[in-house]
Formats: C-alpha cells, structure tokens, sequence
C-alpha cells in the first residue's frame, strides 16, 4: 500500500527546542532526541509522561517548578481528568527509575504545597525550555518574583482586573454554550449476575451480540434485540466473541482458555449470525477481527515467544516480546490499533496503530491499566478505556498524532467494547478484585488471606508459615506493593515497593523487580534494599528464584526486540548469563540445583535444562494440558496440575519414572463472577498452599451521545 495513503507520524528522532540534546546528573544521562535516560551505558526504562517531568525539571534546576506548570507543559487538556493523581504517579515512576525517595532525595525534592525542585548537580549546557513554555522566574532567595517592576504595578492590577472580568464573562459564555449539551443517554442491556467479556454492534445496529458467563456458568454467546428486553443463546457455549462482520459473521475463539483479564486463547473460528457449528481456522489465537468489507480476518497469537499481529493470518505486521491485546480495525481498512502491553500477565501499557506496511506509531503509553478500544466513527481518533493507576478505567480518546482528551468518566471502572457507525458506545461497567485463598500446615479449613482489592500470592516460605504477595490495586502506588504475612492470616507487613519474586533459601530476603525493568532484593528484617544491575536486561518476567546456594538469583526475561529467555546472576556483582535458548522461560530450579523445568512459548511445551549445559530433556509421563507449577522437596519429583472450568487437580510427577501420583484438588471458590484461578503455589514438602483467584463483575450499557 502506498505509505501516502495514511497520515501517520513516524516514532523517529526529531529537532529538540532543548539547548543541550543531553545532560549529564549523578550517573545518569538523559537524551532529548531519543526521550530516553541511560545509566552506565545502559538504558533505563522510563515512560513517556514521567520523561517529560524530567525534562522540565532539568530545564529549571535548583527553582521550584510548580504543578500548575507541569499540568500546562504534559496535560494541557483541561478534560484530562484526574491530574493531581496523574502528576503523582508520573513523579513516583520517575523516582523509581533513578532511585529516589521523596524522604531522602538525592534529584528531585518536593516542596510542599508548592511543586517539585531538582537538586541534583546537572553537567553539560543549558536545557532550554521551549518558546512557549510558561516561565519560572526565581529571586536571589529561590523566592518567586514578578516578571514585572515596582513602578508598574498600578497598571499592573488594572490590567489584571480587566483580564479577570473578561475570563468571568467569556466562561460564563462558555458554560452556558455547555449546559446545552444534553447528558449522554445509558441504558442497560443486562441484569444477570457474572461476567461480561466482549460485546459488539450486529451489522443492522439494532442488536448486540456479547459473550458472558453468568451465575457461574461457563462463557456462552448471546444476542440482544436494543428494542427489547431480553437475550437469547446462539448456542456456543466454551466459546468467545471477537468480532461480527459487516457481513454478519460472527469470530469466536473455541475452547477458549483465559488468558489475562478478559483476554482468552483458543481455536479461531467463524459462524454465521444466526448460529451453527463455527468453521475452525486457525489455532491458538488471542484476538481477531474483520477487516470492514468482512472477508478478512487480522488476528494476534503467540509464535516462539513473542505475539504477533497477523493480516492476513500468517503475514507479520508487528511482533513483540510483550503482549498485543484488542486489535481493532479502523473503519477504511488502512490501519490496525491496538493495546501494546510490555509485559505478560499485565495489562499495562500504551496504544498504537500498525499500517498496512507494517509501519507502527504510538499514539499514548504510561497506562498503568488498559482494557478495551475502538476506532471512533469517524476514524480520525482512537477510543480506548485506561487509568494510570488502580483498577477505575475511564474512556479516552486519542488522535492520529497523538492528542488526548478525556471522552468518558464514570464512577467506579469501566471498560469500552464497541463504537457503531452513529456514534453509539457499548461499554460495560466493572467491579474488579483479585484475591488469595490459602491453608497451612496442619490446617483442615481455608482461610482467605487477600489484603486490598488485586492481592496475588507469589511464593510460600520452606516451612509453609509465611506467604509473600503483591498488592496491586487502588492504594498500592504507581508502582505496587510487596508484602507478607502469617498464613494463619495474622496483618500483612509490607516490603516496600514492586513485584515479588521468591524469598530467599533463609528467608531474609524477597526478591522483586520495580516496574519491569529493576531486579532489587528486599530485607524482610532489618538491612537496605539491594539494587542488582541487570546490564542490557530491558524487561523482566516472572518467576524470579533463588539458587540453592542463596547467592544466584534466576530469573526470566527479555534484551531489547529480542524474546524472553531465562537467565542466572550472582546477587554480589557480575553480569546475568542466559541458560535457556530465547523463547525459553519460566523457569523451576530443582531443590538441588541440577534442573530447570521451563516452558518454551506459544508451543506450550515443558522440558528439563539441565544445569551442566547439555540437551534438553522432555518430561516422562507429562500429559497434555499439564501445568508444571514446581519443584518438590525431592529432586526427582514435580508437583504439576490439570485444570477444568471448576477445579484444578495436582500430582506428584516422578521425572525419572513418569509415575503420577494425585495429591490434592482446588476447587474454583463459588460464586459468580469468579473466572480462574492462578498462581498456586505449595510449600516444597507440599503441607501448605495458597492460589490466587480474579472476580470479574460487569454490567452492559449501552451509551448515546458521546462526543
């Protein structure tokens, strides 16, 4: 296609208005051609939002620079929403990536009631703000005066009395404009009790097709007249919604497995309208959809570790280590958008649109959370539902060159499903939790061991007395919370912030990452927090273990445009040396330190990596549908799984024999909403266990009137 055809801006580097390209502070250098900071040579991520508070800070250093001039400078918009939270996340990444603190800072100080300061001594020429930046004017005594002299101040106030009225009159004016605007209408197109996990517009706009699972029951497909109360079955029960066609196809994923979220993976297929047997096409996909003239379909699945956008199936497009989720065609057929998530198992990240050329352009990226998108109408903007921390998505709309605007607020989350030709929004409203449920040694009873909203359990101490955990929800920070607790369910302590990864063989320390791109080590005593440098390590995964010897950490992740693959660093310095092929992570170190159990991406295969270097071997008596969830206490012996939509049963599995034992059954807690479970996790000797759960509650709405 010719490249003339769409508008895009290219992610390339362009003219900095900045007098120096590059600065120099502490052992960092910031780059304003490329938006990026380096440590050492190394680069370290950093969003796009928190980069742009450093670069204003830089451009002032030593002055107090308000909020007020950070909002004017990165949120413009005054429909933005929610910026005191949003400066406050965006500050708190950028503290992170330097390895800062508000209570001891060695670059960016606060100054109550005031704004940010930069502290730190910054080398090289003068940052330049540009032309059109507000200026921050500072007295002998760091004191803010006035851009004006003494002798005009009478005129000064005169002016400002007329400035004033006038703003009073022209909002005024401009309220009343807005009073006209009618409140957008909602009506609501479902009352069950569950989950609802995708919804579109049928090609006559007057019925709604939607996948939902309720009152406990399995994902099934339905129908909705908009003039009547009431759904009806199509039929398809295990299977989820991707697309309808203009056509009026419906794409639906069979055998649908969860994924993440709402997310599920299974075989791709197509069915007419009004039901049937769907025509399987391809397998193991994420998310499709039509093209607009309905007879092509774009889809997204996982190939050697990384996902792929495919159009048509088998033609690359984009390809990621990361995740693509909500591929949504614009409505010439031109472009793809789509949510770009760095990292598996989240769901944050940005949004960006791939041409037909496979030319990709980021239209917004920070998002701490992102669930749901749709091209507007008109195709001149992106419509997209996030949130910047915490679980409460909103509706945001984003141009082809990137402007944002606030398009929907609502109390509590919700999540965008489809726009129609009109304009009309389908959206759902969400409540969201993530909880642990969990039983120690000698116990006979569960007992739910959740701290806050989105708590996920990550690793059980040897004796099976302490669970350690994450907390991610609405008060955890821009950057989560790591935190543990008896399994009798005594209150929480928390470690401090990030991701966990595994305790320690002694239990001293909790291993963690901050923001994907940080390996640290947390003292669950007394001690500091230890940063480990990764060197050219741009993303980090999950597990991260210890070796038996306390002194090594293992651990999965990715270099920059390259797949994940695990690797092995020493905690008291030297580079991470790579012990699996690319495309080969999630590793399980046995209890002696001789194995690794890992899983080779989108073949769903596990084998055996031998320490000593030599071959891999497969896994006597694995089965299909296996999960390895860890090692025994034994060397010889896996604790793996088999799940179905209401439990999931494990076994003991003699790697050297292939006999399998069973040794305990999960069921999925009862109630609805309740999608899955994950991370379960036993004790090495197997007397303890804990899994995390994800509780999905949605509502249908459909929504007329946003512009």
């Amino acid at each position: 296609m010719d490249a003339k055809m769409l508008d895009f801006p290219r992610n390339q580097e362009s003219p900095s208005s900045n007098g120096a390209h590059r600065v120099r502070f502490g052992e960092f250098e910031a780059d304003f051609r490329a938006g990026e900071i380096r440590r050492a040579g190394h680069r370290i991520k950093l969003q796009d939002q928190p980069f742009k508070v450093l670069q204003i800070l830089l451009e002032n250093p030593g002055d107090v620079v308000s909020r007020e001039v950070l909002q004017s400078r990165i949120w413009p918009d005054d429909s933005y929403g929610d910026f005191d939270h949003a400066v406050n996340v965006a500050v708190g990444k950028l503290r992170t990536a330097l390895g800062d603190s508000a209570e001891n800072p060695s670059f960016i100080e606060t100054v109550p009631r005031r704004g940010y300061r930069f502290v730190a001594t910054v080398e090289g020429p003068p940052v330049k703000a540009p032309e059109t930046a507000p200026a921050i004017e500072t007295a002998a005594g760091g004191e803010r005066k006035s851009a004006s002299g003494a002798g005009t101040r009478g005129r000064l106030w005169v002016s400002l009395a007329i400035v004033a009225c006038s703003a009073l009159l022209g909002a005024g004016a401009w309220l009343g404009r807005r009073s006209l605007r009618p409140p957008p209408e909602i009506q609501r197109l479902t009352v069950m009790y569950g989950t609802v996990y995708s919804a579109r517009f049928a090609p006559d706009g007057r019925n709604v097709i939607y996948a939902a699972a309720w009152e406990g029951e399995p994902v099934k497909i339905f129908s909705t007249d908009l003039k009547f109360h009431g759904s009806r079955s199509l039929g398809l029960t295990g299977t989820n919604l991707q697309a309808v066609s203009s056509m009026g196809e419906i794409a639906v994923l069979q055998q649908a497995e969860p994924d993440f979220m709402t997310g599920m993976t299974g075989t791709l297929g197509q069915v007419p309208l009004t039901g049937g047997t769907p025509r399987q096409i391809a397998e193991r996909v994420e998310w499709a959809d039509w093209s607009p003239d309905g007879n092509t379909l774009a889809a997204v699945r996982e190939v050697a570790g990384k996902d792929r956008l495919e159009f048509p199936l088998g033609h690359v497009l984009y390809e990621t280590p990361g995740r693509i989720t909500h591929a949504r065609f614009s409505p010439d057929g031109r472009a793809i958008a789509f949510l770009d998530h760095p990292t598996h198992g989240d769901d944050g990240g940005g949004v960006s649109v791939v041409d037909m050329a496979g030319r990709k352009t980021v239209l917004s990226s920070g998002w701490e959370s992102e669930e749901g998108l749709a091209w507007s109408a008109n195709g001149k903007e992106v419509w997209f539902s996030a949130t910047h921390a915490g679980l409460q998505r909103q509706i945001y709309a984003a141009d082809l060159k990137g402007r944002l605007r606030l398009a929907y607020r609502a109390l509590g989350g919700v999540t965008l499903q489809d726009i129609a030709p009109d304009g009309r929004v389908l959206l759902t409203r969400d409540e969201n939790r993530a909880g642990i449920m969990g039983e120690e040694p000698g116990a006979t009873k569960e007992q739910d061991l959740s701290w806050k909203d989105w708590t996920l359990p990550v690793d059980i101490s040897r004796d099976g007395k302490t669970l350690l955990f994450d907390e991610q929800g609405e008060q955890s920070g821009p950057n989560y919370t790591v935190a543990m607790r008896d399994m009798t369910g005594s209150p929480p302590v928390a470690l401090g912030d990030g991701m966990a990864g595994k305790l320690s063989p002694d239990g001293k320390w909790a291993a963690a990452t901050l923001s994907y791109n940080q390996l640290i080590l947390l003292p669950t005593g007394t001690g500091s927090v230890r940063r480990i440098d990764g060197g050219d390590i741009q993303q980090y995964g999950e597990p991260i273990q210890w070796l038996p010897d306390g002194k090594q950490i293992l651990f999965t992740a990715n270099q920059a445009g390259r797949a994940a693959r695990c690797w092995i660093q020493n905690i008291d310095g030297g580079k991470p040396r790579a012990v699996t092929p690319e495309g080969v992570g999630y590793c399980q170190i046995s209890f002696d330190g001789k194995l690794l159990a890992a899983r080779t991406w989108g073949a769903g295969i596990e084998q055996l990596y031998p320490m000593d270097g030599s071959a891999p071997l497969s896994i006597p008596g694995l089965l299909d549908g296996d999960q390895v969830l860890g090692w025994t206490s034994d060397p010889h012996v896996l604790f793996v799984s088999q799940h179905d939509a209401s439990s999931t049963r494990v076994f003991r599995l003699n790697i050297v024999t292939g006999q399998r034992k069973f040794f305990k059954e999960i069921a999925l807690p009862v109630g609805p909403g309740i999608c899955e479970l994950n991370h379960i996790l036993f004790n090495a000797d197997g007397t303890a266990y804990a899994y995390g759960y994800i509780r999905l509650l949605s509502d249908l709405y459909l929504v007329s009137g946003l512009k």
